[in-house]
């Protein structure tokens, strides 16, 4: 019998998946055979028909996002939008280096154990407070994911504060503090992950494409000026929202003290942490000081990498770090590039965001980056595949500042940038989906406190781009 249903849930799955396939392809031949609007080549629609199926095409999963990444990338030379040669050399950037320079980052620092110390400590100042718990957590949450990807970054305390929660007898649904600890985690982790270039890879691919569509380079510390302030305004004003709609039900954790013993149980910081803080210092003072030695953050990034597997070092080798390297968001990342710039040279991108934002010419520049905030920010409702917005975002923000006169397309791109990480309103992200798991909050819950921190996201990041992209010279 359980065979039988088995194999009849899998028989409506293929179905399904067989009619979403039929759907697009239908979808993409009715749209290039539609007549041209006015402003737009037969080029530019293909690559617009070709950029919606993508879309469709990753956000149902009809096909694995790896395989059909691939398949993208080639498929722009069969429908005449861009030759092999160009759509692989915008596939094989730069990014993709920085992207699995990352995952070894992050992989190194599982191994060495520094991320279960800090995690441990941290709990441990809490001194039983649930509120002040919750703090350092998505403090820790945040500061980590600043230098490393959001998934690794949100995966490590996520277990801590699962076990604080099963320690006080937290229940699964009801309970205020579950709530909020695994809501407030991945949000933290994605507050984090807009703070420096290192933070995610959607904050390269971002960079990589402004320099493909527009020439223009932002060093890290130009980013950090931005992305940092951003977070330790959203950070505490994010904490007090989740502490007022889910105040905690316990007046003391339990547990604590358990904790501290695992925590002194660990003892003197071990030879492996020490070679992480060590490399990870170094890579840090590389992205800072990039506009003096000028070695692209990739760059660093891969030498930082090549150096933990380093005789003497040893702290990763390939054949324990390989199977955790997430092959589809790289090949999703390099698909989402070598379409973005197809998109934007095909002209499609700046005959979109003419269309959509003409009617915001002659407003002034703060009304403008707000709504491009917002939009970014309701979007994800709708697409909830971060690099496919930014491979669409920035060559249409790139092509309609070029369209108004505007000295430069940063004044509209590092606001949208920025804005992308806030999966806050549903947990359709990679990073709420950890924790969702645990059963402790529903979608309705997530969507309790997310409306109001995606209002002050939308609210910080306008405030603080108007403030100091100017005084740093980025407009």
């Amino acid at each position: 019998m359980q065979s039988e249903t088995k194999a009849s849930t899998v028989g409506i799955v293929t179905r399904k998946r067989a009619i979403w396939l039929i759907a697009i392809v239908v979808i993409y031949f009715v749209l290039i055979n539609l007549p041209t609007p006015n402003g737009l080549s037969l080029v530019g629609q293909k690559a617009l028909a070709l950029m919606l199926i993508v879309v469709i095409t990753w956000v149902t999963g009809i096909i694995p996002i790896g395989i059909a990444s691939l398949l993208f990338v080639f498929l722009q030379s069969v429908i005449g939008i861009a030759d092999v040669g160009t759509a692989v050399g915008n596939f094989a950037n730069p990014t993709l280096l920085f992207v699995l320079s990352s995952f070894f980052l992050a992989i190194a620092l599982d191994v060495s154990g520094l991320n279960n110390r800090i995690s441990l400590k941290l709990t441990v100042l809490s001194g039983g407070s649930p509120k002040k718990a919750l703090f350092y957590l998505m403090a820790a949450t945040a500061v980590l994911s600043m230098v490393i990807s959001d998934v690794p970054a949100c995966a490590a305390f996520y277990s801590i504060g699962l076990a604080l929660l099963r320690k006080n007898n937290c229940k699964v649904g009801s309970s205020n503090l579950g709530k909020a600890m695994m809501i407030g985690i991945p949000v933290a982790s994605l507050i984090g992950g807009a703070a420096t270039p290192a933070g995610s890879s959607l904050n390269v691919l971002a960079l990589s494409l402004m320099k493909s569509t527009a020439n223009i380079d932002i060093t890290f510390l130009q980013w950090a000026a931005i992305g940092i302030p951003i977070v330790i305004i959203a950070l505490p004003l994010t904490w007090k929202i989740m502490t007022f709609v889910f105040p905690p039900e316990l007046e003391r954790l339990i547990g604590i003290e358990d904790i501290q013993k695992d925590y002194q149980a660990l003892g003197h910081i071990s030879a492996k942490e020490i070679k992480f803080i060590v490399i990870f210092a170094l890579l840090l003072i590389t992205w800072f000081t990039e506009s003096i030695h000028k070695i692209p953050l990739p760059a660093s990034a891969t030498f930082g990498a090549v150096l933990f597997f380093l005789p003497g070092i040893d702290l990763l080798s390939w054949e324990n770090t390989k199977h955790r390297i997430g092959w589809d968001i790289i090949l999703l990342i390099g698909a989402a590039s070598s379409l973005g710039t197809a998109f934007w040279k095909s002209g499609a991108a700046t005959w979109m965001a003419n269309g959509a934002l003409s009617w915001t010419q002659g407003v002034s520049l703060v009304v403008v980056v707000l709504v491009v905030v917002i939009f970014t920010t309701l979007i994800h409702l709708l697409l909830p595949v971060n690099p496919a917005i930014i491979s669409i975002m920035v060559p249409a923000l790139v092509g309609y500042a070029a369209t108004i006169g505007m000295g430069s397309p940063l004044a509209l791109v590092i606001p949208m940038a920025q804005a992308v990480h806030s999966a806050f309103l549903l947990p359709l992200d990679s990073v709420p989906l950890i924790t969702y798991a645990s059963g402790y909050y529903t979608m309705v819950d997530f969507f309790k406190s997310g409306w109001i921190i995606s209002i002050l996201w939308c609210i910080v990041i306008t405030a603080v781009i108007m403030v100091i992209a100017p005084a740093i010279g980025l407009f």
